[in-house]
């Protein structure tokens, strides 16, 4: 068998409690983004800015900007990630529950 061969998985679904364990790791990523994005916001917005150079304040703003709109992106990424892994465990044991045994073999 060829190196590329092996690599390749047939197509298999992750069993659900490698979903949940996604799910769990992906929310607690999210937990600590979401706590340092706040705490980040809150020291940003505590400390004024103390310069009165109209370049430098628009640049700082948009620093203060751009780490705001970075940390909740990563964040809610993170959020809806660990969300769908939820949604697909539900999905496979509904599915494993309400399928109908193959009678053909």
């Amino acid at each position: 068998m060829s190196e590329e061969a092996k690599l390749t998985s047939p197509n298999t679904t992750p069993s659900p409690f490698k979903n949940l364990t996604g799910a769990a790791i992906a929310a607690t990523l999210a937990t600590a983004l979401y706590a340092f994005t706040n705490m980040v916001a809150n020291k940003l917005a505590t400390a004024p800015l103390q310069t009165t150079n109209t370049l430098a304040n628009r640049l700082s703003t948009l620093v203060r900007t751009i780490l705001l709109a970075l940390g909740t992106g990563i964040t809610m990424i993170f959020a809806v990630i660990a969300l769908g892994l939820v949604l697909l465990t539900i999905k496979q044991v509904f599915t494993a529950i309400f399928s109908k045994p193959d009678l053909s073999e």
